[in-house]
């Protein structure tokens, strides 16, 4: 409850203080112990501007507070959409490692296989190219691990 001399009260109003004094007299206006307030103000002059600095302040931090709800909106907002491009980010990261995973799988059943047709093929071949093609299944079996 905002509580003002009745000098401060007639200033504010832009009338004397005799005036408001007869609203306190004839029971219009309200005190408290000795003030008037804010309130009583407001009901017995109702277009009666009461800018006090206190209601300026007042206002002033509202505006504050409205403004650091809208940019702390705005910052969850920007939050929530790089939340969702990060979420899609991976997604397509896991897809292509999935799809990496296959093909190194792929891989390694051809290096398998090629070792197992490289020994069929030693087995058949001439000596002559028996140490050339076993430097080849060595080279094959270090190439996969």
């Amino acid at each position: 409850m905002i509580k003002l001399s009745v000098s401060k009260a007639a200033r504010m109003l832009g009338i004397s203080r005799i005036d408001i004094q007869a609203q306190i007299n004839s029971g219009k206006l309200q005190t408290h112990e000795g003030y008037v307030t804010v309130d009583s103000l407001r009901l017995a002059y109702p277009n009666a501007s009461l800018n006090s600095e206190q209601d300026d302040r007042l206002k002033k931090m509202q505006q504050i507070k409205d403004d650091a709800m809208f940019k702390s909106n705005s910052v969850a907002f920007a939050q929530s959409e790089n939340e969702k491009s990060l979420m899609s980010i991976v997604a397509s990261l896991k897809t292509k490692i999935y799809k990496e995973e296959i093909k190194n799988q792929h891989y390694e059943m051809v290096f398998e296989e090629l070792g197992e047709r490289l020994e069929v093929l030693e087995k058949c071949c001439h000596a002559q190219d028996k140490e050339a093609l076993h430097k080849l299944q060595g080279w094959v079996k270090n190439q996969a691990h």
